[in-house]
């Protein structure tokens, strides 16, 4: 059987843009859904971004989900080859082992009270047919449990290789529902704020002083803020472009720490803090669902990648909904 092998893009579950939205066909002329102002279009804008958000985010879990699979196929691959070949030995010496005991009993069995030259010739002889069964019932228990062992194998693998396909396929489908969904989000944001696609925004580095820090936090603060300004890239940990989960993880594997690339899971391996235990390069979850994370730069400020049509910037994190805050150990 093959091994699935990992799409080179990421995804996840199909996620809505918001309920009723119909996505324009290829090829249809630039524009929003009829009949909405600019400001209620701004609004469905806000929404539809943040619920995709949630859709990159599922798709990131489901894709780390896929490589988690295809790993333990390629593990499960290197042991059954093994496995096989001592499963084949054994076979072949449990054979040796019955045919030896078979002529063994056979012509020593009945005989041999009657030819032993003495008692001694009578206790050796049976205690090689004792040997003989001893070594044979111990060779059987192992080929036994070895065939045991690789049927298991065998079917964890089948069902592994199963279970990648339909990752592979959720993965491919997601990707396609996500990508038009961003085509249609950007349409409405071309119309709503020009070439750009993006509204106006507040500078909040605006009075903000960098924290004097030094170690580990400085190395993730520098490597942060030296993101300003580059695309949200749905799935993206750099350098080009970021998700939320992929600026932190991009930040932490720079100072040797791997964080999978998904903030609900982010969230789940950090140790909990509290808000006045927050140091500079300690992360910030936002939502009940967890889909958004920021990094801690002081003076009640993040560095994050807002969401698709964004830019990596600093904000004043109480502007959105904190869920809890961490430090990664």
């Amino acid at each position: 059987m093959g091994v699935v092998t990992v799409l080179a893009g990421l995804a996840l579950s199909p996620g809505t843009l918001s309920p009723g939205s119909a996505l324009a066909k290829p090829g249809s002329p630039p524009g929003p859904p009829a009949g909405l102002t600019r400001e209620q279009l701004i609004e469905r804008i806000n929404r539809a971004s943040g619920q995709l958000e949630g859709v990159i985010e599922r798709y990131n879990q489901l894709r780390s989900d896929l490589q988690t699979t295809v790993a333990q196929i390629n593990v499960l691959k290197r042991q059954i080859g093994p496995l096989e070949r001592q499963v084949a030995d054994r076979q072949a010496k449990v054979g040796v082992i019955a045919s030896a005991a078979y002529t063994t009993a056979g012509s020593t069995s009945f005989a041999v009270l009657l030819h032993a030259d003495s008692t001694r010739d009578v206790l050796d002889q049976l205690m090689v047919i004792q040997l003989l069964a001893d070594d044979q019932r111990r060779e059987i228990t192992s080929l036994t449990r070895l065939r045991q062992e690789y049927m298991a194998a065998q079917e964890t693998l089948r069902t592994l290789i199963t279970q990648g396909r339909v990752q592979q396929k959720d993965l491919a489908t997601s990707r396609a529902k996500i990508e038009s969904d961003l085509a249609t989000l950007q349409r409405w944001r071309t119309h709503a704020f020009g070439p750009s696609g993006s509204p106006p925004h507040a500078n909040a580095r605006v009075g903000w002083v960098k924290p004097e820090v030094t170690g580990i936090p400085a190395r993730i603060l520098n490597f942060a803020l030296g993101q300003l300004g580059k695309a949200y890239r749905w799935a993206g940990s750099g350098p080009d472009g970021f998700d939320c989960s992929g600026l932190v993880l991009a930040a932490y594997k720079r100072v040797g720490k791997e964080l999978p690339h998904n903030s609900a899971r982010q969230y789940d391996v950090v140790r909990k803090i509290k808000r006045d235990q927050l140091e500079p390069g300690d992360l910030i979850f936002f939502y009940r669902d967890l889909h958004h994370v920021g990094i801690y730069i002081g003076g009640d400020r993040m560095v994050h990648a807002p969401t698709p049509g964004e830019k990596v910037r600093i904000d004043f994190f109480d502007d959105l909904p904190v869920r809890g805050y961490g430090h990664v150990t």
